[in-house]
């Protein structure tokens, strides 16, 4: 998998903090942000994909079709960030991003990825000083973020129209 975003991202800025943020072993940095920009970049995928199915069926759908959508949209980007990311990981099982040999354990392997980096993350916010951590479970849960950002900032749908 590509490690690395192209300038011309709209996300380049960020995932790059991030990247530098995981090198210089600032992990804790990395776990509290990444799901947040995680939810961002899907909002952009989808954004781009919305605009893409509306192209393509926009006619069969009323005006007030479309409106339940949006805000149907909108209410499952705010319900629960881990929700949401799975939901984009769902996606790209769906559309055969990954082969068809390896489709399966490729989601099972980014979604146990996203699992315990919100479930991190949560200890993180709420049992800091209680719960001793293994710096090792930290660092790979950094790098696992990473893998998560760097899989959705190059999705298709973020390359600049050529």
């Amino acid at each position: 998998m590509n490690q690395s975003v192209v300038e011309s991202n709209p996300f380049y800025a960020e995932i790059s903090a991030l990247a530098n943020a995981h090198n210089r072993g600032d992990y804790f940095k990395v776990i509290m942000l990444a799901p947040q920009l995680l939810a961002q970049i899907g909002s952009a995928i989808a954004e781009v994909s919305e605009g893409i199915v509306d192209d393509i069926v926009g006619d069969c759908f009323s005006d007030d079709d479309k409106e339940v959508y949006r805000l149907m949209g909108k209410f499952e980007r705010e319900l629960s960030d881990k929700a949401y990311i799975a939901s984009i990981l769902v996606g790209y099982y769906e559309s055969e991003f990954w082969s068809k040999n390896h489709s399966k354990r490729e989601f099972i392997k980014y979604f146990t990825k996203l699992e315990d980096l919100v479930d991190l993350r949560n200890l993180f916010a709420h049992e800091y000083y209680q719960k001793p951590l293994s710096d090792r479970r930290v660092k790979n849960c950094s790098k696992s973020a990473m893998d998560l950002l760097f899989l959705f900032a190059n999705h298709e749908y973020l390359e600049p129209s050529v």
